[in-house]
């Protein structure tokens, strides 16, 4: 009986680094929709406004009213934002991908050890 658990649990193991090796690289797979959110964002970005609600804020504010810089200027400042969070994000989810599939691959080996 025991080895029944054992084999199903090389099974689930094995389903499981297959599951995140498809998964890995995220941002790699859709680069494109990534650029394209990070370009809407850029421009639409300093001029959004949420409504004022009218007990901690009188009048609604937005990212432009708040910076020293003009339209362009606050569109360069928010796609620079945004291009240095997807790459701190891309390598970090990259190495939690690599990592999550070696300690799979360790698990993998220990079932098959015993």
């Amino acid at each position: 009986m025991q080895i029944h658990y054992k084999e199903k649990a090389l099974l689930a193991n094995q389903y499981k680094i297959e599951k995140a090796e498809r998964s890995k690289n995220w941002i790699g797979r859709n680069w494109i929709n990534v650029l394209l959110f990070g370009v809407f964002i850029s421009f639409v970005g300093p001029t959004y406004t949420s409504v004022a609600d009218g007990v901690y804020r009188k009048k609604s504010v937005t990212a432009l009213d708040l910076s020293d810089f003009g339209y362009f200027g606050t569109v360069l400042c928010i796609a620079i934002w945004y291009a240095a969070c997807m790459t701190i994000a891309y390598f970090v989810w990259n190495y939690q991908d690599n990592r999550k599939i070696d300690r799979l691959k360790m698990n993998e080996y220990s079932f098959k050890k015993n």
